[in-house]
């Protein structure tokens, strides 16, 4: 650093500031971006699973305050509202009231 009229040291003065800028400006996105993720990874495995737990909670009150009458036309049982909530519908067939499948008959 020689000083010649001043315009070194403001040169050298200037360059050390915008790095130190730059610098400043690089930790804050690399900051920002993992605070982004963190946030992504908690709403991810924290937030949704108390949510959809919340909602399957509300719908599962909400079959249970059902009358018997309602409760058939949708296929159920009282005993089978939480067995339908732990399995779904798709453990059982369609249909179990009718044969599997019917031989043609011979005339």
């Amino acid at each position: 650093m020689h000083p010649t009229n001043g315009k070194t040291l403001y040169r050298d003065f200037a360059v050390y500031h915008a790095a130190r800028a730059e610098r400043a400006r690089a930790f804050a996105g690399m900051f920002g971006k993992a605070a982004r993720g963190i946030k992504a990874l908690v709403g991810r495995l924290i937030v949704e699973p108390i949510k959809a737990r919340a909602q399957r909670n509300r719908q599962l009150e909400e079959l249970s305050h059902m009358d018997d009458h309602m409760l058939r036309d949708l296929g159920l049982s009282r005993g089978g509202i939480a067995y339908a909530f732990e399995h779904g519908r798709e453990a059982e067939p369609a249909n179990t009231n009718s044969p599997a499948k019917q031989s043609p008959r011979a005339a």
